[in-house]
């Protein structure tokens, strides 16, 4: 018992000095390991958008997949947001979010949105991940802007864990996007009318089966540059830890 509390000390510890040490103030994070599986919707303020789009279902809390540790499971028609502690006003802002698309299914995507309140969908920063990007299935599309400007800029590989991070300049209304540490370019808000990030939209409004999985998700305040690091570094089971390498193979 002693030894379990030590080892909480030090990860908590060490979680707060990776923070200080990249200057970002984390104002959300969440692994879904201490959650029930089960709907995902009930548990840590996660809701589904039924207001906006009806009959969307709920992502599960899930062990069962193919890393240690939980995740949370998007199958077809399921959508899910949750309200940050904090909405960032002004400034520069970050989401790190791991994701695994799960087939090469011309049917499935899986989304990143987040933006302000009553605008909601139509979103500020918006990525999509698979065939919906108006690519191939294992395609990222980013929105540069409105719509009409839609670019597909990386690869990624099915049934493989990567990592995303968005650095938003609220001020600009534009962002950053990094695929496992790799810049990928600069781009507008889909919607410009965003003027502040509150709220993290994921899931998927269509497709087939089980669409695949996210993990690991972190925002707050700076550029999230020691995300990755903190994300790995306090999970003692190894949860990405093994994953990273079988990314760069």
């Amino acid at each position: 018992m002693k030894l379990q509390l030590v080892m909480i000390c030090a990860a908590i510890m060490l979680t707060c000095i990776l923070g200080f040490a990249y200057g970002d103030e984390i104002i959300y994070s969440q692994d879904f390991d201490k959650l029930k599986d089960g709907d995902l919707v009930g548990q840590d303020g996660w809701d589904l958008i039924t207001a906006l789009e009806a009959g969307m279902g709920s992502l599960t809390v899930q062990s069962k997949v193919a890393i240690k540790g939980k995740a949370a499971q998007v199958d077809a028609l399921q959508e899910v947001y949750k309200t940050y502690p904090k909405p960032v006003e002004a400034g520069i802002c970050y989401l790190s979010i791991f994701f695994r698309k799960e087939d090469k299914s011309t049917s499935n995507t899986i989304h990143i949105y987040m933006g302000q309140g009553a605008l909601a969908w139509s979103a500020g920063p918006v990525i999509r991940i698979g065939n919906d990007s108006g690519g191939q299935p294992d395609d990222i599309g980013i929105h540069d802007g409105s719509d009409d400007v839609r670019v597909q800029p990386a690869k990624f590989v099915v049934g493989k864990w990567h990592h995303v991070r968005e650095v938003m300049d609220v001020d600009k209304r534009t962002f950053d996007v990094y695929l496992d540490g790799k810049k990928l370019g600069n781009y507008k808000f889909r919607n410009a009318a965003h003027k502040f990030i509150e709220w993290l939209m994921i899931g998927f409004d269509g497709g087939v089966g089980t669409l695949g999985y996210y993990d690991f998700i972190e925002f707050g305040t700076g550029t999230g540059e020691g995300a990755y690091i903190r994300a790995t570094s306090v999970e003692s089971r190894g949860k990405l830890s093994t994953t990273w390498g079988e990314l760069k193979q």
